[in-house]
Order: C-alpha cells, then sequence, then structure tokens
C-alpha cells in the first residue's frame, strides 16, 4: 500500500530459537520505520493544514525523516541478518550433511591450500585450546565483519553459509533489495547529494513517502522471508536421524 509501512509478517510457527533473536531485531526495525514513517506524515500533514493549498512539495524536514527511515530499517537488517548468521551458524554447521557445513569445510580448505597467506586469526584458531570452537568462531565472524551492501551479500553471507536452498529465496527476490541498498548507501555515505558528474551536483535526491515506504516494505519482507527460509533449514536438519 502506497506511503504505509505494511504488517511484517508473524515469525515462524514452529519452535525455533535460532531465529527468534533475529527475527525480533528485525521486527524492531519495522516498528521504528513504522513510527518514524509515521512522524513524517504527521509533519506532512501539519504544513498542508497551515497553507492554502493541500498540494506541495515536502518540506525537508519530512524528507530527512523519510532518509532516517531507509537507514534505520537497513541498521535493522544487518542486525538480524548478522544474528542469525550467528545463532544458526552454531546448529547447522557442526551437524554433519548440512549444506552449511560443506560450505564451511570449503572455506577452511581454500583458506589453507596455500594459495592465501593464512592470517593470524585463522593461525590462532587452530593452535588454540578448542580448535574446533575456535574455527567456528573464526568463520562467523569472517561472515559477520561487515555491513551488508546489497544482494551479493545476502546471497553469499547469509543464504550461502547457512545453506538455504535457491528455491527457497531466489536470486531475483533478493536481487530486488539493490534500489534500497543504493539508497541507504547514498544517504549514509553522500547525505543524498547526486554525484558530482549528475546534473544539479549540489543538489539531494528527492524522496517520496512512496519511493521510501515501498523499498523498507519489500526489504523488510524479503528478510523476514529469508529469516524463514533459514527457520525451514533448521527444522529441516533436526528431522535427520
Amino acid at each position: 500500500m502506497p506511503g504505509v509501512i505494511v504488517d511484517l509478517r508473524d515469525g515462524p510457527k514452529e519452535k525455533v530459537p535460532e531465529v527468534r533473536n533475529a527475527y525480533r531485531f528485525l521486527r524492531g526495525a519495522h516498528n521504528s520505520v513504522q513510527g518514524i514513517v509515521n512522524a513524517s506524515q504527521a509533519l506532512a500533514e501539519q504544513r498542508r493544514n497551515a497553507n492554502s493549498t493541500t498540494t506541495g512539495r515536502p518540506a525537508s524536514e519530512e524528507v530527512d525523516l523519510l532518509r532516517s527511515a531507509l537507514v534505520m530499517a537497513s541498521s535493522g537488517i544487518d542486525a538480524s541478518m548478522q544474528r542469525i548468521i550467528w545463532d544458526a551458524g552454531r546448529y547447522l554447521i557442526p551437524k554433519a550433511g548440512t549444506a552449511a557445513r560443506l560450505q564451511y569445510e570449503a572455506h577452511l580448505k581454500q583458506a589453507l591450500s596455500g594459495k592465501n597467506n593464512v592470517d593470524d586469526g585463522l593461525r590462532n584458531a587452530i593452535i588454540g585450546a578448542e580448535p574446533r570452537d575456535g574455527l567456528l568462531e573464526y568463520y562467523l565472524a569472517t561472515k559477520t565483519r561487515a555491513s551488508f551492501q546489497g544482494s551479493g551479500d545476502l546471497k553469499k553471507r547469509v543464504r550461502g553459509t547457512l545453506g538455504v536452498p535457491h528455491a527457497s529465496i531466489s536470486d531475483s527476490s533478493l536481487e530486488s533489495l539493490d534500489p534500497f541498498f543504493t539508497a541507504r548507501n547514498k544517504i549514509a555515505h553522500a547525505m543524498d547529494y547526486q554525484r558530482p558528474d549528475e546534473p544539479g551536483r549540489t543538489k539531494r535526491i528527492h524522496r517520496s513517502v512512496d519511493e521510501v515506504t515501498a523499498m523498507c516494505n519489500n526489504a523488510l519482507a524479503v528478510s523476514a522471508d529469508l529469516l524463514h527460509a533459514v527457520a525451514d533449514v533448521i527444522i529441516a536438519a533436526r528431522r535427520v536421524k
């Protein structure tokens, strides 16, 4: 629905504690975004009531709130995805036969193949008192060290790391978030000013309420779908004797 932050789908119905905190973080982001958008629309209503006409370009304060909604949504998705990697990874990776385990083994084999220098974190994990735990911690830390910059990170660092099938969350679904990440980066790193080689170089990019709510709704919904897909992987792994 244009201009409205829609309800987030409920979390997994089956008991999956590994997903609980990540889903709580995402719901918190959803609630914050909803509050910010409501505040922006309240300012817009005040402006329209004070004017002789109900039309007109949004005030800068209204647009800044919309920009804040995009950043808050992205921050919440970052927190949620980092948490699911740790919580689900700790369960799935030690379990033999899971796709997550195969990804983990392939990563370590490549890191130890001699083609690259072994970094200090991996070396310390190997020689530590508990190398099994240390290697898992090292691996998960490499997957959560940086913020998520686009669909490629979600594909590789979440879907790939946790062994989520492409059929459960498609490339096209994740790629639909790229405009959201692009907008977030323009706001967070350049105050939403246009690029130096674009027309009107000192102008900030305009953000409408319909555009922002559409991007936030899609980003939050796809993130929820990804968490549900991880939950399905965990449920399936528990059924394997």
